[in-house]
């Protein structure tokens, strides 16, 4: 009997998967229309089978029209990383539906990777996945770790809850940041270090705080912000999902900043509706005047450029606005590769009158990034190693 009924589960199990991998492929055919779409490729239509296979991650063959993705891959890697196995076989597929190239990756498949917004890491030999991975992923230099051991530590400060404590922390830490991006900027080809970073709540909506807090990163924290989609292979769903880009070092301290205000901002409002009654409607002005208020602590970091920080000047407010720009240079050429056909952002509507925008703001202008930098929250993707 034990045996029999191993051998029924077994069997639902199997018909589970199969299930599954039915979903898997109609969303990956569904993401190489989208891909051939945005990069304006007209790739036909391919069959999509999902392979067995653990070392073969993906394979595209001429002779049947077949683009295999791995189980393997789907199972145990974030969706990112199977769109970008993806795009490496669809640029072997270009090669052999627009090229007389018999180079598996000579000059043509190059060029349909750049076309179709491969990574540089997954222009290479599928062999060398692992490696390829890794430099998908990033690691962070030793000075960057460094620097980023400074930040966790000012930040830190702040537990103390003396205001003054905390606002000259905060400050010191962006100091570090603005200096570290300043030397970054002056060496040659640093767009090579750009990154991406997914933040995915798996829902089916971005808040209007959520598009605030990016804003605010996108003036203070050297990453440009972007709302996206994400899959979830897991429970065969599509949800909302944010995009930073930008150098490693300031993704890691960006997606700390956006998770601790995010919960802090969730945290105040559920307490001034308790407090205070009011309506949901009220939300999204309250929302506002938290993140201006937060702004407000910003604006404050850089109105002063005497004084010195590790017996270094401050760096004045126009270096800090050059260094932003100069940022969004080198992130815009990931973005491109990412997004071809961008959309912009939008914010929700507040008044800026309200009682609800006035208190968020003073909540706003109260509360100082302050705990150690630790990842937060699920769903992140692209950059993974710290």
């Amino acid at each position: 009997m034990k045996v029999l009924r191993f051998q029924e589960e077994s069997g639902d199990q199997t018909e589970i998967m199969e299930n599954i991998e039915i979903k898997w492929a109609a969303q990956l055919a569904r993401e190489h229309k989208n891909i051939s779409w945005i990069h304006g490729v007209d790739l036909s239509t391919p069959i999509i089978n999902i392979s067995s296979a653990r070392k073969m991650i993906g394979q595209w063959s001429d002779h049947t029209k077949t683009l295999s993705i791995s189980r393997h891959l789907i199972q145990n890697e974030i969706w990112d990383v199977v769109l970008e196995v993806l795009k490496h076989e669809m640029a072997h597929q270009y090669v052999s539906e627009f090229c007389n190239d018999a180079d598996r990756h000579g000059r043509c498949f190059q060029k349909a990777c750049k076309i179709l917004g491969v990574h540089p890491a997954f222009t290479k030999c599928g062999i060398d996945y692992g490696k390829n991975l890794l430099e998908f992923k990033g690691e962070l230099p030793a000075d960057a770790r460094k620097m980023l051991e400074k930040v966790r530590k000012l930040m830190a400060l702040g537990q103390s809850g003396n205001e003054a404590e905390a606002q000259s922390a905060s400050r010191k830490a962006n100091y570090l940041l603005n200096k570290y991006n300043l030397r970054q900027i002056s060496k040659k080809e640093v767009d090579s270090d750009i990154k991406y970073l997914t933040l995915c709540h798996k829902k089916k909506r971005i808040e209007s705080v959520q598009r605030a807090i990016l804003s605010l990163l996108k003036k203070y924290y050297y990453v440009d912000c972007l709302t996206s989609h994400l899959y979830h292979a897991e429970d065969d769903s599509v949800y909302k999902s944010i995009v930073l880009v930008g150098r490693k070092e300031s993704l890691k301290v960006s997606e700390y900043v956006y998770f601790f205000l995010f919960e802090t901002a969730k945290t105040l409002w559920r307490d001034f509706k308790k407090q205070y009654g009011a309506r949901r409607g009220e939300k999204v002005s309250f929302d506002m005047g938290f993140i201006a208020g937060i702004e407000h602590n910003h604006k404050k970091m850089f109105e002063n450029s005497a004084g010195e920080v590790h017996s270094d000047s401050l760096l004045p407010v126009q270096t800090v606005k050059e260094l932003v720009k100069r940022n969004q240079i080198d992130n815009q050429k990931e973005i491109s590769r990412l997004f071809p056909k961008l959309k912009k952002i939008r914010y929700g509507k507040h008044q800026a009158g309200s009682d609800a925008f006035k208190e968020g703001f003073k909540n706003g202008r109260n509360t100082h990034i302050k705990r150690g930098i630790t990842r937060s929250g699920k769903g992140v993707a692209g950059l993974l190693a710290g």
